[in-house]
């Protein structure tokens, strides 16, 4: 198809304005990179869909300036306890930190509508990105000759039937499980092996219920079932479908009040509200490809996971986290084309090990079979009472990114790949967090005055060199130093002293790309050797603006 001179150049073009598509245009946005995203709805969807977000997306929420705003409609909560439908505790999983690695806490419940509100509110501020409603992308076609953008798409508004074209550099899939970006790019879901009917019912109660201040998982080999309090009179219950049952066989209002009544206990079934009711197909799938050329999926429209462990929009958002900013190099000229195809290669294990975690705690909430049941019982009882047992239940990092052009893991280091902790450190005499040194870019973080080598990839990223102390030092009594931050708790010191690190190289999504060790004189180049090497951001050119076609 030609191009017209009315037709509309964007620089990216997001299917999907829910969390992930938002995010994702406030963090190109933030980069000087405009966007259009697109939408089937007119505005938030208004029912709850996902619940919880942990303290790495937190972080990350952080990044784009609305912490305040999330936490003003979040509350944290205490762990997990496993038990059967008499209410018995087989297992339980406390959080021992209120505050976690990445300084906020480790569990955060919320009401999605109001979180996508904040998202919104937070994204117009930025005047090159736009939100367009009722109107949903229909066509997509790469490489065309003549074309001013690599990607031609064809737009529907489906109010009037009208159809437009829009020229973009990259495209985002934020569309979801039934993503059409997937499907236009021809990429295929892979069944990983599970696959159950369940019930999700929200509620709203005028009497707070009287119930732990954690998550409950019935463990049970005829019907499992979940338990949260999301927020002060807000409940959901999750409530697996056996056999050829029907959701309204669950809702039927006697069945459903006898379902709910362990927690409920003496309150009225009748004074609740429910809020939403519906059936959902808990699966486990994974994207066979995450990238086209300058086409990307994201989110669910990548991967599915149970939802057990509550990390469904959290690998959604650690997307969104990794791709932005190199999208955003490659737009403005400043890295090579060949940096995009890192995001399916880290992305798309760790998301895979996430589901396989889901998958067991699913398998565990069934009970087993038979003779097995109470055998699995008496193990997972036992088992939880082993110390330190709940941090690796409950708050286990994910696996380190694997090695590559981003991810520089000689033999005997074990940060790169990993992220870094945010803890509250000492600059200037003010007590912030790290992030807010660190800024949106590359950073070192360093121990001493830095090697040459630690110098001199500074240099070639612009990143500032931060010195992390003990006590306050000034930047200007060590060579080579930018800023001093006083590691007051000693979180850094003790994260660096333990991999033996001298200096970490930190990427703008706050993984760490290579470190340093005692008596190494030289950084291994990895992505920054001579055959591909970003300008300091000094001397980035200007984000492609969006603009008519002439």
């Amino acid at each position: 198809m030609s191009r017209h001179a009315d037709d509309l150049v964007v620089p990216v073009l997001i299917a999907g304005a829910g969390p992930t598509g938002v995010v994702s245009a406030t963090m190109l946005a933030r980069r000087g990179i405009g966007s259009l995203v697109v939408d089937r709805y007119a505005d938030v969807y208004p029912l709850p869909r996902a619940v919880h977000l942990d303290d790495e997306i937190y972080r990350v929420l952080q990044s784009i300036g609305v912490a305040e705003e999330f936490s003003a409609i979040t509350e944290p909560r205490l762990g997990l306890r496993i038990v059967d439908w008499g209410m018995r505790v087989i297992a339980q999983f406390d959080r021992t930190r209120r505050v976690g690695d990445h300084g906020w806490p480790q569990a955060n419940f919320f009401d999605q509508p109001e979180l996508e509100r904040v998202l919104r509110a937070n994204l117009a501020r930025y005047p090159d990105a736009r939100l367009r409603g009722r109107c949903e992308l229909v066509e997509l076609e790469q490489g065309v000759a003549d074309g001013p953008a690599p990607v031609r798409a064809v737009l529907r508004d489906l109010d009037t039937d009208e159809r437009s074209t829009v020229w973009a550099h990259a495209v985002l899939g934020c569309d979801g499980a039934n993503s059409t970006v997937r499907a236009l790019i021809g990429a295929t879901l892979l069944d990983l092996g599970f696959e159950e009917r369940w019930v999700v019912v929200d509620v709203r109660s005028p009497q707070e219920l009287d119930v732990w201040d954690g998550a409950y998982q019935v463990a049970d080999s005829h019907r499992a079932g979940t338990f949260m309090r999301v927020l002060p009179g807000r409940y959901r219950w999750e409530f697996q479908l056996v056999g050829d049952e029907r959701p309204e066989d669950l809702l039927a209002p006697e069945r459903l009040a006898g379902l709910v009544r362990p927690w409920t206990q003496d309150v009225p079934f009748d004074s609740l509200e429910v809020v939403r009711s519906a059936e959902y197909t808990f699966k486990a799938r994974i994207a066979d490809r995450w990238q086209d050329r300058r086409v990307f999926l994201l989110g669910d429209a990548a991967h599915l996971t149970p939802p057990f462990i509550g990390q469904g929009l959290c690998a959604a958002m650690r997307d969104a986290a990794n791709l932005t900013w190199k999208l955003a190099s490659v737009l403005q000229g400043v890295a090579p084309e060949s940096l995009l195809a890192t995001y399916q290669a880290e992305r798309q294990r760790p998301a895979k090990a996430l589901i396989a975690k889901a998958k067991m705690v699913g398998t565990v909430m069934s009970g087993g079979n038979g003779a097995t049941a109470p055998v699995r019982k008496r193990a997972l009882s036992l088992v939880s009472r082993i110390p330190g047992i709940g941090v690796k239940v409950l708050d286990a990092p994910p696996p380190p990114l694997p090695a590559g052009p981003l991810v520089v893991r000689p033999r005997g280091t074990s940060l790169p790949g990993t992220l870094v902790p945010q803890p509250w450190v000492l600059v200037d005499g003010r007590r912030v967090r790290l992030d807010a040194v660190l800024g949106d870019g590359y950073a070192v973080l360093t121990t001493r005055s830095p090697e040459p080598s630690v110098r001199a990839a500074a240099a070639r990223l612009g990143a500032p060199v931060v010195l992390v102390t003990a006590v306050p030092v000034a930047a200007a009594a060590v060579a080579g130093i930018d800023l001093s931050a006083c590691d007051e708790d000693g979180v850094l010191l003790s994260w660096l002293a333990s991999a033996r690190a001298t200096a970490v190289v930190v990427r703008p999504d706050r993984v760490v790309l290579a470190q340093t060790r005692p008596g190494q004189r030289e950084l291994d180049p990895g992505f920054l050797g001579p055959e591909a090497v970003p300008v300091p951001a000094g001397r980035q050119r200007e984000a492609v603006g969006a603009t008519r076609a002439g």
